[in-house]
């Protein structure tokens, strides 16, 4: 088989080339080095002679000029990700988390677009992830694409959707508000569903939102890990794509899955997670590991909803600071302390400053944020925790989902190497709330693959002594750092320390930007 891309044709030798003839319309006779047939390089055509058995490439790896921001060429398990999605009308993307999957589907998305086998596409994503991850990395990828994130009330998200857009994004609890609307519409053909083991109950109301958009449009599901607890979490997922690959019910697959130790207990049976992927299919996975082209470190940026009552706390603390003014006297001391008050609100905390106690708030939302971001990791997890006041009351969120353990200043030496070895060698805990200045020199935590800051810290040597705890000698992993925030303020502190520039000035003009609004 020969590619000829200037006439985008595929050169074959068939030893009956009627065969071809009769479901291809489109080809010609030839006789060229032992070829005997042409037919055209397109997606219709790849699919039919695969479908006959022939191993024919995908046309995007040939003739789609990726568009990427800076000159940056496509990793090759991205650009081998695309052309699969452009091969199935629904399929499972199932790379490992940090693997740079959203420009992949992105760039297969533009090319169907390109070669008019799509019009129009709904992402259905996490609230975390619309503006921060999809809209920016559209922005960034496919400048010559148009994107609306469909947040806010009903009819903010009708009105927007009503719109002449490429792209629709939606977050997961926002996709009943445009289900009637979107089944109304003929233009939209794809639905990508990022993290799609967030649909592993079919009994729902969600799962059924989803499933009443999707219709019969194409359906690309995107996920890392898409069997968060149990194996029986693929079975909802799997018959999202190909109803034909799971039993009818439920409860067959559970107990082909799952084996029952007491009158409330059920474990995963031997192979089981195996026998999940199975189901899933067609899909694609790439390791972490498996992809030598990849940064060792990558960052990602997830944005955090406030609860009402950190919207309160904020905005009153927020006034008071005004009314104090920004005259000649303030010092970046002053300031540092204002923004930290701030940063523990949006944290969750509120520090009484005559007890030195501290009073939580509702926190709810970044929270939930955390416990997702964990649930995506491919290894253990540290989470850095700026403020001790929110420590234990996180702690117990997380032990209601995985094991997980505490080191701050009040854990004596004897405590946290104790904790330290389990993390190292056991599989409990599987995540480490630390606070940043408890992260010695020389501490080797390499068995974790992701380190989350639930909230900026004020310092770059803290900032790099956390991400050198697991980005050392010995480590075998991709590494993913996660920086969690919610408003301007806290992206400002990230992007100094991430640049190494705190410092007096750098710390008043973020206090007179992002606070008293003096640009």
């Amino acid at each position: 088989m020969i590619v000829h891309t200037p006439s985008q044709s595929l050169l074959l030798r068939a030893r009956d080339p009627n065969k071809i003839k009769a479901v291809i319309p489109k080809w010609r006779d030839i006789d060229y080095q032992g070829h005997n047939i042409a037919v055209p390089h397109k997606l219709d055509e790849v699919r039919i002679l695969r479908n006959l058995g022939a191993n024919v490439p995908p046309p995007i790896l040939y003739y789609y000029d990726w568009p990427r921001p800076n000159g940056i060429t496509p990793f090759d398990h991205q650009r081998e990700t695309a052309a699969f999605c452009t091969l199935y009308p629904r399929c499972f993307v199932l790379n490992d988390p940090g693997t740079a999957k959203t420009a992949a589907v992105l760039w297969a998305a533009d090319y169907m677009m390109k070669t008019k086998q799509i019009r129009k596409v709904i992402i259905d994503a996490p609230l975390s992830t619309l503006d921060l991850v999809w809209k920016q990395e559209i922005f960034g990828y496919l400048m010559h694409r148009r994107a609306a994130v469909l947040h806010g009330s009903k009819a903010r998200r009708l009105e927007l959707l009503a719109r002449d857009f490429d792209f629709y994004i939606v977050n997961h609890d926002g996709v009943g508000t445009i289900a009637d609307a979107v089944r109304a519409r003929n233009d939209i053909d794809l639905v990508i569903v990022d993290e799609s083991a967030e649909y592993r109950n079919a009994e729902t109301d969600k799962y059924e939102d989803l499933t009443r958009i999707i219709g019969k449009r194409r359906l690309w599901l995107v996920t890392g890990t898409p069997c968060p607890k149990y194996p029986t979490d693929a079975w909802s997922q799997a018959r999202l794509v190909n109803k034909s690959r799971v039993p009818v019910y439920y409860s067959q697959w559970k107990d082909q899955t799952m084996m029952r130790v007491s009158t409330h207990k059920w474990v995963p049976r031997a192979e089981s997670f195996e026998m999940a992927y199975q189901v899933m299919q067609p899909a694609i996975r790439f390791k972490k590991a498996d992809c030598l082209d990849l940064p060792p470190v990558l960052y990602e940026k997830r944005h955090a909803e406030l609860s009402k009552e950190q919207k309160q706390a904020y905005t009153s603390m927020k006034n008071e600071m005004v009314m104090l003014g920004d005259d000649s006297t303030i010092t970046a001391v002053n300031a540092a302390d204002r923004i930290s008050k701030l940063r523990q609100i949006l944290c969750g905390v509120i520090k009484n400053t005559g007890t030195g106690l501290y009073e939580e708030l509702d926190h709810g939302p970044r929270v939930k944020l955390l416990l997702e971001c964990i649930t995506q990791a491919a290894a253990k997890v540290i989470v850095i925790v700026p403020f001790k006041g929110i420590i234990q009351a996180l702690k117990r969120e997380i032990d209601q989902q995985y094991s997980c353990e505490v080191i701050n200043g009040d854990v004596s030496k004897t405590q946290r190497d104790k904790i330290i070895g389990a993390f190292k060698n056991t599989p409990d805990p599987h995540v480490l709330l630390c606070h940043p200045r408890v992260m010695a020199h020389g501490l080797n935590l390499t068995e974790a693959d992701m380190t989350i800051f639930y909230g900026p810290i004020y310092s770059n040597n803290e900032d790099q002594q956390v991400i050198e705890r697991f980005n050392r000698p010995g480590q075998t992993r991709k590494m993913t750092i996660v920086q969690i925030g919610a408003l301007p303020l806290e992206w400002g502190v990230y992007q100094i320390v991430n640049q190494q520039k705190i410092g007096q000035e750098s710390i008043l003009s973020l206090y007179r930007n992002e606070v008293l609004g003096v640009k």
